[in-house]
């Protein structure tokens, strides 16, 4: 059956009828991104994400051991890394698991997440140590032991 031509009077419904299919397409690709896989996906990321943070500031901490970067920019490469992990963190955190397995999926990530953060503040605060504080070396120590967890998540994550 052909369709008639809009009219001043029909333009008014069709540009609504269209906005309202935009509406629930949108709806519909959230609903799709939150379904299958879209949990697991944001904790894969946010591992690999934060993996990648982690391995930038053991080799600035390495560098720093070796005299080949300042304090300066060692620290600033430690805080870069802990933005990171705390914008990670928030992406996890702010997922609603409708499954036990997700949630406890969402758990455990907060958790490698949190260590992760515990080890760039180790080797931030050996940086900015220069007596009684932790070395250099507990510091990257505690950024190996945030790969390995990373590593595990990533793994349990079906990561990349």
């Amino acid at each position: 059956m052909p369709t008639k031509p809009a009219t001043p009077r029909t333009r008014p419904r069709a540009a609504a009828r269209k906005a309202l299919i935009s509406l629930c397409l949108g709806a519909l690709a959230v609903l799709t991104a939150c379904g299958a896989g879209g949990i697991s996906d944001t904790v894969s990321t946010a591992a690999e994400d934060t993996a990648s943070a982690i391995a930038t500031a053991r080799i600035a901490t390495r560098l720093d051991v070796a005299g080949q970067l300042t304090r300066a920019a060692t620290s600033t490469a430690l805080d870069d890394a802990l933005k990171e992990v705390q914008s990670s963190r928030d992406s996890v955190l702010r997922l609603a698991p409708s499954t036990v397995e997700d949630r406890e999926l969402r758990e455990e990530a907060l958790k490698v997440l949190d260590s992760s953060t515990a080890g760039l503040t180790i080797a931030r605060d050996a940086v900015s140590s220069d007596d009684g504080g932790p070395s250099l070396a507990d510091g990257d120590r505690a950024l190996a032991a945030a790969e390995e967890a990373l590593s595990g998540l990533k793994t349990k994550a079906g990561g990349k």
